[in-house]
């Protein structure tokens, strides 16, 4: 997933497009929506609710 792909899913979920290093909690993303995501792109939810940032996701679903 390249992280336009990964912007656009978030900001769909928000209904907003937080920046790269925005707490996306902070935007009301929340546990139910990380888990779906989690799945999605095959990472661990700890993984994602520890760095909960465009930025740290992006690297993570990458490698």
């Amino acid at each position: 997933m390249s992280a336009e792909e990964l912007r656009a899913r978030v900001a769909e979920l928000l209904g907003e497009l937080p920046g790269d290093d925005d707490d996306l909690i902070d935007h009301g993303m929340d546990s139910i929506r990380m888990m779906a995501l989690a799945e999605r792109f095959g990472v661990d939810f700890m993984d994602l609710a520890e760095r909960p940032t465009l930025r740290a996701w992006g690297e993570l679903i990458r490698g």
